[in-house]
């Protein structure tokens, strides 16, 4: 076959896959394609002009210098597409190098130079660069398959045909017209592997989104138990594995609004996710564990007798206990059912289990919920300065007041209870800001603010507590408007909150702290007295007043 005829076949070849290229790019906008585009016009470019140069040694030396910046700008470019394709950095060297190359060369063909040497570096960086996409083809994880690795053998035998031109131009031990075949059939194929394993990326990444989309579908993201919408679209199946009676049981676990209120919904996720671990591990391979709500979980124990399974749900419970011994303790409430396919529907036995599961949540939920308070204590007491200690005088100074102005015996006792839980909403309070020695920032002023919230939804979310959530939201209201965080004044402001924000701010000046030394007994009370009518109730001020003179006198305090 004549010269002409290879190069027109080349170019036929090559216009079609430029088609193909540039629909590619049209439809996916990938920078890579635009680099291969350009790449297949240059080696397309010097691939003809150098059949000119070879035909005729008296060529203008544009047609020279032309045919040379093709073939460098073009492997670079091949060689910058693959990187980009593989996710892979671009060597500056190689850029400079492009540079330095085609600079000299056009110097020395312009000045008449033999360009021989030029040449020869040159063959060297073009084969380095095929060479390097070899490598990358081979070693890159994305995207796997043979088809990659045969690209990448292809790449490393397109470098070493390149050793043809000096063979075929240079020496005349090859026709050059041999050369031309093997290099221009290498590097199409080479072109046309690159579309293919591109098409392959594709494919590859549709499968990892559609996997990705099963996973969401069929598993809930946070606990990666069964999806409820999942379980009801593909109950048919569920029912075929389960021929036998079974026992289903449904969980709910106890405390986590409180716990979104308190630490917020990450936390609550937190408690989610170690809840369906715990009930995953402690079960074997054939039970099923579904996330059917918000805070509930089914699990269906095949094979099962109902002993079986209270002796499953007691492990369960045991486990719960033992997962987070340090931490907010998690309890989930439980009924069971027994499930028989062949005498009711699934969706009967669940309304039996979700009875019984909520009616042992009534049991249990007031225990789970003063184990939170208990536990919320301690964990104020370990991050806060405040101690036990300064807890049990505010109250004990509470209850004096309160008997003082004539409180109930009922109302003694929910005084005693603000008492003791005004300051538990600093739970939600950054340690660094509750510890800090010096002036807070406005910013950590505002965050120290918030714990009249936290208190308040704290006690908002536990039934017991919920009476004394505006006294808790309000103890730091001031007597003349100026508190927060509603700006209450006067009788607005629970008399709870008024009289515990004077026995607290009492303790407060009496007892040192890491941002203050303590003060006397007399000044504090002349403080106290100063704020009468601004900060506190007049009125209560002095009956405080009144009683720690006498009980001073009395030495009673």
């Amino acid at each position: 076959m004549e010269p002409e005829s290879i190069i027109l076949a080349s170019c036929t070849v090559t216009v079609a896959l430029l088609i193909s290229y540039s629909y590619l790019y049209l439809t996916e906008k990938k920078i890579y394609i635009i680099s291969w585009i350009l790449s297949l016009v240059l080696l397309l470019t010097a691939y003809v002009t150098r059949y000119y140069i070879i035909e005729d040694v008296s060529v203008r030396p544009v047609l020279s210098i032309l045919n040379y910046f093709a073939t460098v700008a073009g492997y670079w470019l091949l060689y910058n597409g693959v990187r980009q394709f593989f996710k892979a950095s671009v060597s500056r060297l190689m850029i400079i190098g492009a540079i330095l190359l085609f600079g000299f060369f056009t110097a020395f063909t312009l000045a008449e130079i033999p360009t021989t040497v030029i040449l020869l570096v040159t063959l060297i960086y073009t084969i380095t660069l095929l060479v390097t996409i070899a490598y990358t083809a081979l070693t890159e994880t994305k995207p796997d398959g043979m088809l990659k690795r045969i690209l990448g053998c292809i790449f490393f035998i397109w470098a070493v045909a390149l050793f043809l031109y000096p063979l075929c131009v240079i020496w005349n031990y090859v026709p050059y017209a041999i050369g031309y075949w093997v290099v221009g059939i290498i590097g199409l194929i080479a072109f046309i592997g690159m579309q293919a394993l591109y098409f392959q990326r594709i494919r590859q990444e549709l499968e990892n989104k559609e996997a990705k989309i099963r996973q969401l579908v069929e598993f809930d993201k946070l606990t990666g138990a069964y999806s409820r919408t999942y379980f009801e679209h593909a109950l048919d199946d569920f029912l075929e594995r389960i021929s036998s009676p079974a026992v289903l049981a449904m969980g709910d676990i106890n405390g986590l609004k409180l716990i979104n209120d308190t630490f917020g919904h990450e936390k609550g996720d937190e408690l989610l996710l170690d809840g369906a671990t715990v009930i995953k591990n402690s079960l074997g391979q054939d039970n099923i564990v579904v996330r059917w709500g918000g805070d509930e979980f089914i699990v269906i124990m095949p094979y099962k007798t109902m002993l079986q399974a209270e002796a499953t749900i007691r492990d369960i419970k045991s486990n719960l206990k033992t997962f987070r011994p340090k931490t907010i303790p998690l309890e989930i409430s439980f009924g069971l059912a027994a499930f028989d396919p062949k005498q009711q529907s699934i969706y009967e036995c669940i309304k039996i289990a979700e009875e019984l599961m909520y009616n042992h949540k009534l049991l249990e939920s007031q225990k789970t919920r003063m184990n939170m308070i208990a536990f919320l204590e301690k964990l104020l007491w370990e991050k806060d300065y405040q101690t036990e200690a300064h807890v049990m005088r505010i109250k004990s100074l509470a209850d004096k007041i309160g008997v003082r102005i004539g409180l109930s015996s009922r109302e003694l006792v929910e005084l005693n209870q603000v008492a003791m839980l005004h300051d538990i909403g600093k739970i939600g309070v950054p340690v660094e800001v509750l510890r800090k020695r010096s002036e807070l920032t406005p910013e950590e002023w505002a965050m120290m603010k918030k714990h009249t919230d936290i208190g308040y939804r704290i006690t908002q979310s536990i039934r017991e507590l919920s009476y004394i959530s505006d006294a808790i939201l309000s103890h730091h209201e001031c007597w003349d408007g100026s508190g927060y965080p509603q700006g209450l004044k006067g009788q607005e402001i629970p008399l709870y909150s008024r009289i515990v924000a004077i026995v607290d701010s009492y303790d407060v000046i009496t007892h040192e702290r890491p941002y203050k030394h303590a003060t006397d007994h007399e000044s504090a009370l002349l403080e106290i007295n100063a704020c009468a009518g601004t900060q506190f109730d007049p009125y209560l001020v002095d009956v405080f007043t009144l009683y720690m003179e006498e009980a001073k006198a009395a030495n009673d305090y």
